[in-house]
């Protein structure tokens, strides 16, 4: 029960500041996530992200802290279709 609401009382990522840090758009951010664009869109305008993609924002977040995200990106996702 403690660990449930420790992650309940966790600060939410702010994704459009970490995709504008990151010098990411919506799509590149989507795909990094595994969602649809619209998804993204979605959240960045209040809707909260739930399941995996909440933990790749966590993990993602973290990572831009440390600007560590290209050890996180194997392959370049811009490219990708």
């Amino acid at each position: 029960m403690c660990v449930m609401h420790f992650f309940l009382m966790a600060d939410p990522v702010d994704i459009k500041s970490l995709r504008e840090k990151l010098g990411w758009d919506q799509g590149r951010m989507a795909r990094f996530l595994a969602i649809a664009r619209s998804s993204v869109s979605h959240m960045e305008n209040g809707r909260p992200p739930q399941g995996p993609a909440r933990r790749l924002l966590e993990i993602l977040a973290r990572a831009a802290d440390a600007d560590e995200v290209e050890r996180l990106l194997p392959e370049k996702l811009e490219t990708r279709g």
